[in-house]
C-alpha cells in the first residue's frame, strides 16, 4: 500500500493533537525511566524533549526506544535507555536539538552502577579465584579487598558494562549494571535550538524531509496505523 501525503498529514495531525494533550499533563505523574547519557533531570527532560526520535534513530546499537503510554502519558515518545545495550558512543548526545540531552564530555557520561551478587560471585563465594571484573574495569571502579574480593567504587563507576561482559558466571552474571545513582544534569540558564541544517551533513545523510517521512512511517507502523505491503 503506497504511503500518500494524505496518510502522512493524517498521522502528523493526530500526533500534533496528542502532543498538545501531553503538554497539558503534569510531568510529575510520569514514571521515572532510564534516560540517555547526558539527560537533564527528569522534570526538565520531559519539558525539553521534543519527541523527535532523532536520538532513537541514530543509535547504532538500538539501545534507545520510545516510551509507551503504560509509563505515563507525559512519557510517551520520549527515549528510554537499555543500559545493557548502550555502547556509550555519544551519538544521541551530539544529535539532540533541544538540549534535553546535554552536550557533555565522554568523561561525564554515567548510565548506571555495577552491583555484585556475592552469593554467586566465584571469588566472594570461595568457589574459585577470579579477578576478571577488576581487570576489565578501566575507570578504577572496582577494587580488591585484603582477601581479593571485588568491591564496586560507586563514585568511579559510569555503567559501561565491561565488568559484566567479562564475568564468567552464566547464565546470570554475578556482576551487573543497573540504572541507579546516575548523574543527571540541570538545564543551562540559557538555551538555544540547533537547526537540522546546522548539525547534520555528509554524503549519506537524509535531508530533513526524507528523515521526517521515514519517522512518520516508523511511528505509523509502531502504532499499527499503517503497514507497508511486501512486493
Amino acid at each position: 500500500m503506497p504511503f500518500s501525503r494524505r496518510d502522512m498529514l493524517r498521522i502528523v495531525v493526530a500526533g500534533a493533537v496528542s502532543g498538545t494533550a501531553f503538554g497539558l499533563i503534569r510531568v510529575g505523574g510520569a514514571q521515572a525511566l532510564p534516560r540517555p547519557p547526558g539527560a537533564l533531570v527528569e522534570p526538565e527532560f520531559l519539558k525539553a524533549c521534543a519527541r523527535c526520535y532523532q536520538c532513537i534513530d541514530i543509535c547504532p546499537v538500538s539501545a534507545l526506544h520510545p516510551a509507551s503510554v503504560r509509563t505515563g502519558l507525559a512519557n510517551v515518545g520520549t527515549p528510554v535507555l537499555d543500559v545493557k545495550q548502550c555502547s556509550m558512543c555519544m551519538e544521541c548526545i551530539q544529535i539532540c536539538p533541544t538540549g534535553a540531552i546535554q552536550k557533555i564530555a565522554k568523561a561525564e557520561m554515567d548510565i548506571g552502577n555495577a552491583v555484585i551478587d556475592r552469593r554467586t560471585c566465584l571469588q566472594w563465594s570461595g568457589r574459585e579465584a577470579c579477578e576478571k571484573c577488576f581487570k576489565a574495569c578501566r575507570y578504577k571502579a572496582i577494587e580488591l579487598d585484603a582477601k581479593k574480593n571485588p568491591i564496586v567504587v560507586e563514585a568511579n563507576c559510569n555503567g559501561c558494562g565491561a565488568c559484566e561482559r567479562r564475568c564468567p558466571v552464566k547464565p546470570v552474571r554475578s556482576i551487573s549494571v543497573v540504572y541507579d545513582k546516575v548523574r543527571r544534569f540541570e538545564p543551562p540558564k540559557e538555551r538555544f535550538l540547533v537547526r537540522p541544517e546546522d548539525r547534520t551533513g555528509g554524503e549519506n545523510e537524509r535531508e530533513f524531509l526524507d528523515w521526517f517521512e521515514f519517522r512518520v512511517k516508523s511511528l505509523a507502523e509502531h502504532y499499527g496505523l499503517w503497514k507497508e505491503e511486501e512486493e
